[in-house]
């Protein structure tokens, strides 16, 4: 049965009639619209209207993965590079970049740590080009508009003027000039819990005039703060983070009814996809702490020398990444058992092999500022108190029991949404096939002719999606591994599900335990 499935799924990803192929003329534009937090079963006709039949239009993508670390800045950097973490840089929303602060975590959207990442790699704090950035090198025309500070990362450079491109993040602009044209239109930036305008009201609107006053570029990323915001202050499904749904999809409509006036709208394609899914906090642990009672030196805030053996804890959503100060291998080894022998990981990592975990190379986070282990919080299946599915344990931060966290390994961070439609995007179509995040990038760049680019991304085009033609698929593969490790009479078990299509990885879920001996 596998079998005929896989070859219908091949099958069809490279073949179509000639009638599906597009027939719109014109200049093409592209349009990524980023839904923060959008888990797919809540695209539905009661919530998402707008969303939902774009989906029955067009191309709904049922397996579709962020990257992992499921969090934003990880994924928004996925997405607008088409490369994996280790790849890009980006791996965490919060990571320790002592270069950049010696004494504290720093969030990777900031501006102040963009610039500093920048000035002290030559403008490599994102080490490869995003799709605003190759446009740009071919003379094209960008927009960037985002309620939320990850969108700098799609475009970032510092630049006197708006020729080629603006970038708007909550409210900032790049040229920083720019933001007195919009000031005038639409106000000040609302604050995040403002009702009318929302943020994206706000910015929805920024993007429609001035942005793309003087006509739609080859290429706009719109970038929603909600319903992200929502679901991590009451949980997925409850009535706020709906309410929040229904004013992303408000402007879903707001957008697509100003590419009709303006003419475009049958020769620009959309994608709208989301940075990652979304859980509920079941349970609280302060992972430093209980570091600490181990008889680990483990703190949130180094000093700027660190002792030997030092641990860094940093807590980036679902996930920790803990640094050891002088990547001293014999605590790392200690670590790593002792973590395993805990009751909060799900999945345990490591940059070397160690009995029981996996390599950070396995999930694509070995960057060159990698943490030395990070460990992807334990998830359970069940169900919140709105019938949401997927609970995860969380460290110590700022938010508690049914609310709302992702960043884990777990299923409902690690499926997300996607829905494409336009006139080189098949019509009605339900793609089977894994895709991700990783792959928006180049089917972007694809359509918009720009292929030379494509070759140098991890992601793949999604042929099987697309009423032109594309790369063939050759080949798609589930893989499973497992590790175990029996440390001072515990036994450790832990598994990653992951799929493969023409050698891009798509992340499913995975967990671990003590395993009964």
């Amino acid at each position: 049965m596998l079998r005929n499935y896989l070859i219908l799924s091949l099958g069809l990803a490279g073949i179509f009639p000639v009638s599906e192929v597009s027939a719109a003329g014109g200049e093409r534009h592209v349009i990524v619209m980023v839904w923060d937090g959008m888990r797919p079963d809540f695209v539905t006709a009661e919530y998402a209207p707008t969303l939902h039949q774009l989906a029955q239009n067009g191309v709904w993508f049922e397996n579709n993965h962020p990257v992992y670390v499921s969090t934003t800045e990880v994924n928004g950097t996925a997405i607008a590079t088409g490369c994996y973490p280790e790849i890009d840089g980006i791996i965490g929303n919060r990571e320790f970049r002592p270069e950049i602060d010696p004494v504290k975590s720093v969030h990777t959207e900031g501006i102040d740590v963009v610039r500093k990442g920048d000035e002290i790699t030559g403008g490599k704090y994102i080490r490869v080009p995003t799709v605003a950035e190759i446009l740009h090198a071919k003379g094209r025309k960008t927009a960037v508009a985002g309620a939320k500070p990850v969108a700098l990362l799609h475009d970032r450079a510092q630049r006197g003027n708006s020729a080629l491109g603006v970038t708007l993040f909550a409210g900032q602009t790049v040229p920083t000039d720019f933001l007195q044209t919009i000031l005038p239109l639409h106000g000040a930036f609302p604050s995040a819990t403002n009702a009318n305008p929302t943020r994206n009201d706000w910015t929805a609107e920024a993007l429609i005039d001035p942005l793309w006053k003087d006509g739609v570029p080859a290429f706009s990323l719109v970038w929603m703060s909600e319903p992200d915001f929502s679901q991590h202050q009451t949980g997925p499904g409850s009535a706020r983070s709906l309410s929040a749904i229904k004013n992303a999809d408000d402007n879903l409509a707001r957008i697509l009814r100003a590419l009709d006036a303006k003419g475009v709208r049958d020769t620009t394609d959309i994608m709208i996809v989301s940075d990652h899914g979304f859980s509920t906090i079941a349970s609280v642990v302060d992972v430093a702490g209980n570091l600490r009672s181990g008889g680990f030196n483990a703190v949130r805030d180094p000093k700027p020398k660190p002792d030997p053996g030092e641990i860094m804890v940093v807590s980036s959503g679902g996930s920790m990444l803990l640094y050891v100060a002088g990547h001293d291998q014999a605590v790392i080894k200690k670590l790593v058992a002792f973590l395993q022998r805990q009751s909060y990981p799900g999945v345990i990592l490591a940059r070397e092999s160690f009995p029981g975990a996996f390599r950070l190379h396995d999930v694509h986070l070995d960057s060159p500022n990698a943490p030395d282990v990070v460990v992807s919080m334990r998830w359970m299946p069940d169900k919140n108190k709105n019938g949401a599915p997927g609970m995860i344990v969380f460290d110590a931060f700022d938010l508690g029991p049914s609310q709302g966290m992702h960043g884990t390994l777990g299923p409902s961070d690690m499926h997300n949404t996607l829905v494409a439609a336009g006139p080189d995007f098949r019509h009605g179509v339900v793609d089977h096939l894994p895709t991700g995040n990783v792959d928006v990038a180049p089917t972007a760049l694809w359509i918009l002719g720009e292929k030379k680019a494509v070759r140098k991304m991890n992601g793949r085009v999604l042929t099987e999606a697309l009423s032109i033609p594309g790369p063939q698929i050759k080949s798609y593969e589930p893989r499973h591994l497992e590790a175990s490790h029996d440390s001072g009479g515990v036994k450790w078990h832990q598994y990653l599900n992951y799929s493969e299509v023409n050698g891009v990885s798509y992340f499913e879920d995975g967990n671990g335990g003590q395993a009964e001996k």
